[in-house]
């Protein structure tokens, strides 16, 4: 991913070493010369073998020495995981010949990004000899204000040289989430049932998945003065064009428009466009910003209708409703 860095100036680096998504079999001429180096004859007849625990423990661990590294900006910690003659094959396809050259573009990303963090999740730990294993999973990695995330599959060889589990083949490859579920999970919080009680009006609010878990639904219920006022609701998905979470909401009165969610620090920035049924045009900036796992506050800032400018609203505590024991 390093060329993504270098072209799009993104704000995730996925060339990472542990951003790697290709399978053994699809390995390349070279990289068999690496691993055939490293490969004991007679366990390759039999096929793959079942590592220890402690070789599992030893791969893991240097994962774990990878994340380390990676959210310090220690570069030269990464490149001393790498075997001297290994190769890394990024997204673009672009290789990086052993370990000085490897170190090289972590410490040109670094200079370049500050601040960058690394989570990785392992789906598999899968040993082809007593000496070679094959790692894959996820790797995601945030900006320095944690605004921004990017995320790859990958897959890393390991070979025991010396003694010591070291990286001697990696590739990666986008990440493509089996479902939304992934680019919501921030907002799972608001799962369930809420209100928001006043003098003469009350607001009851549920949120809950929907559609295998890639979207969430929100359905409202508006009451002044014991009557019914308003009811709606909302559809919250993932855009991926835009990578942003995004939603479509709906009025009983025959209104409807679109949201684009950002997230600020805890809080979420949710710039509203609508249409009501009579065709005038509203816009809308809304705040949601979590007190606890309980309670939220919402505002309604920068309102325009056909362009005139309205007071703002807010803000209003809402508070979750607890499930009868």
């Amino acid at each position: 991913m390093i060329s993504r860095w270098k072209q799009k100036q993104m704000v995730t680096a996925l060339w990472v070493v542990l951003g790697l998504a290709v399978a053994v079999a699809a390995m390349n001429t070279s990289i068999s010369q690496v691993l055939a180096a490293d490969a004991d004859p007679a366990s390759a007849e039999s096929g793959p073998t079942t590592g220890s625990a402690a070789d599992e423990k030893g791969i893991r661990a240097t994962a774990d020495a990878f994340v380390a590294a990676f959210n310090a900006g220690d570069a030269k910690a990464i490149g001393a995981m790498w075997a001297t003659d290994a190769e890394y094959t990024d997204e673009s396809g672009n290789v990086f010949h052993g370990r000085a050259e490897i170190e090289k573009e972590y410490a040109d990303l670094f200079k370049e990004k500050h601040g960058l963090t690394i989570a990785l999740t392992i789906e598999s730990i899968r040993f082809l000899g007593p000496d070679i294993a094959a790692e894959k999973g996820i790797a995601k990695v945030k900006s320095a204000g944690g605004d921004a995330e990017s995320a790859a599959r990958y897959s890393v060889i390991h070979a025991r040289r010396g003694g010591k589990w070291v990286m001697v083949v990696g590739r990666d490859a986008p990440y493509v989430s089996a479902s939304n579920e992934d680019y919501l999970k921030d907002l799972e919080w608001l799962i369930g049932d809420w209100r928001m009680d006043a003098k003469d009006r009350n607001l009851r609010i549920r949120f809950e998945w929907m559609a295998q878990r890639n979207f969430i639904k929100n359905t409202y219920i508006a009451t002044k003065d014991g009557k019914e006022s308003l009811t709606g609701g909302q559809i919250i998905g993932w855009d991926p064009r835009k990578a942003k979470i995004v939603s479509w909401h709906f009025d009983a009165q025959g209104g409807f428009g679109h949201d684009v969610w950002t997230k600020d620090g805890t809080r979420w920035v949710i710039d509203a466009t609508g249409i009501f049924r009579n065709g005038s045009d509203s816009t809308a900036v809304n705040v949601i910003t979590p007190i606890d796992a309980n309670a939220f506050t919402w505002m309604s800032i920068k309102r325009t209708l056909d362009g005139v400018s309205l007071p703002n609203t807010g803000p209003v505590k809402i508070v979750r409703i607890q499930a009868e024991k």
